[in-house]
């Protein structure tokens, strides 16, 4: 592209020389772009957060945060709607605080003058592929542009939301453009999980089989670059839980079956009626602690088994009707671990944890009677271990960071979980009653405000000038 416009250039150049007329009378000026600083209008309603984003982002990294929906700067092809003024303000400030503010914390104000976008696109509306089933929550254009979808449901009390939608989002297209500054190490990187990476049909995996391949998540399996961006976000993004149970789901080997294959006596209607309950995980001989429950219900999931033990004080745990329902229709009892997956047909698959089996399909069990998970020698296992893989890949990341930006993610990574989530006095992250961690965001201190107030008021003081 820069060849290109030289050639243009250059072209002009030798018109202009040829005697058409002569500018060398003239005075330049360094750029031919209206530079005036135009004052705002005060009158305006808006003119708080105009003011904020031309004092936070525009004066000091020369990027324009745009919030007013474009139709130039969108994608014509979908139906998009601008973002409502209330959560332009609520992410603006959000994104100065938990991204902007850290990375010039640990990589100072001249990284992000060298390596910011320069502009910052908000649309209130998702941005739906249809060709492929598949949901655009950001994009990154030359290093320059990056556009977040969704705005208009962004809740700042709940932070996992945030953190999926926009967040994650934007750290995952930054780094982007940090790759194109310094790239990867592609020679190393990219050759780890080579044969498992599926640019056509990634959106179609499951996060626990991708988990099990090495991918923090399907979209990583897409190609490499996505997979080293992705990488880097997930682990600045994930909470503890969050990023432990990926790991941990990683370290089994997981398949993807045919529901029918094993449905044995499920009618169409068992079918329907359980794919409406969401996530099904099935259990057998194991205890599920709370830990576990917390997450298989942030999941939407149920647990189900044969011999099934619940170690959990959450009196509100109640499965037994659902459980009931589904035992009665079965002709065998269940054993693995797994989830029920609506496909894009209508068919279902189940994805569950890798056992031993005997020719009929059904488990085998140890001398003890017990069904073995996670063994990576035993039944039908690929031999790969995804957690490691995963540990791999980000330690690649942590390096690169560290030799090109000089940044420390792990680091980077204590203080933006700092800022979301409110720490006890002995520096361990608060939980709330139900296990969650405790956000920091909207948590009321002694004087009656909390952090997302105090951030909104950098926005609301501007209103005393109008």
């Amino acid at each position: 592209m820069n060849m290109k416009i030289k050639t243009l250039l250059i072209g002009a150049t030798i018109a202009i020389s040829g005697g058409l007329m002569s500018c060398s009378d003239d005075d330049f000026t360094p750029t031919i772009f209206d530079t005036h600083d135009y004052p705002l209008d005060k009158t305006a309603f808006t003119y708080p957060l105009d003011t904020f984003l031309k004092v936070n982002f525009l004066k000091p990294y020369n990027l324009r945060f745009i919030y007013r929906m474009e139709d130039v700067g969108s994608d014509m092809q979908k139906n998009l709607v601008p973002a409502t003024y209330e959560k332009s303000m609520q992410l603006a400030v959000l994104a100065k605080y938990l991204w902007f503010d850290v990375y010039k914390q640990f990589a100072g104000e001249r990284f992000l003058k060298e390596n910011c976008p320069r502009i910052i696109h908000l649309i209130g509306s998702p941005a739906y592929n249809p060709t492929s089933g598949t949901e655009t929550l950001g994009t990154a254009e030359g290093g320059l542009k990056i556009t977040l979808y969704k705005v208009n449901v962004l809740n700042v009390n709940d932070i996992d939301l945030m953190n999926e939608y926009f967040f994650h989002v934007m750290h995952h297209e930054f780094a982007h453009i940090l790759d194109q500054t310094h790239q990867r190490p592609t020679t190393v990187f990219d050759v780890i999980s080579n044969g498992h990476y599926d640019p056509l049909d990634w959106q179609n995996k499951h996060d626990s089989l991708t988990a099990s391949w090495g991918f923090v998540t399907p979209y990583a399996s897409e190609a490499a670059r996505e997979d080293w961006v992705e990488t880097l976000s997930c682990y600045l993004t994930d909470n503890e839980d969050t990023w432990n149970n990926r790991l941990a789901t990683a370290h089994f080997d997981w398949e993807d079956v045919d529901f029918k294959d094993v449905a044995f006596a499920f009618s169409a209607a068992d079918i329907k009626w359980l794919s409406q309950r969401g996530v099904i995980f099935m259990r057998d001989g194991e205890e599920v602690n709370d830990v576990e429950l917390s997450n298989l219900k942030k999941n939407g999931g149920t647990v189900f088994g044969a011999d099934m033990t619940i170690n959990s004080q959450d009196e509100n745990f109640d499965n037994g009707s659902i459980f009931n329902r589904y035992i009665s229709s079965r002709q065998y009892d269940v054993d693995s671990i797994g989830y029920l997956a609506p496909q894009a047909n209508g068919d279902y698959h189940v994805v569950r944890k890798v056992i031993a089996r005997n020719a009929n399909g059904l488990a085998m069990t140890d001398i003890d009677g017990h069904i073995s998970f996670g063994d990576l020698d035993g039944g039908g296992s690929d031999g790969i271990d995804g957690s490691a893989i995963i540990l791999q890949k980000l330690d690649l990341v942590r390096t690169w960071l560290k030799q090109y930006y000089n940044i420390n993610i792990d680091e980077m990574r204590e203080e933006i979980q700092s800022r979301q989530y409110a720490r006890n006095p002995d520096g361990s992250f608060q939980r709330d009653s139900k296990g969650d961690f405790v956000n920091n965001l909207t948590l009321m201190q002694e004087d009656g405000t909390n952090i997302i107030s105090r951030l909104l008021m950098e926005v609301l003081q501007y209103s005393s000038e109008q």
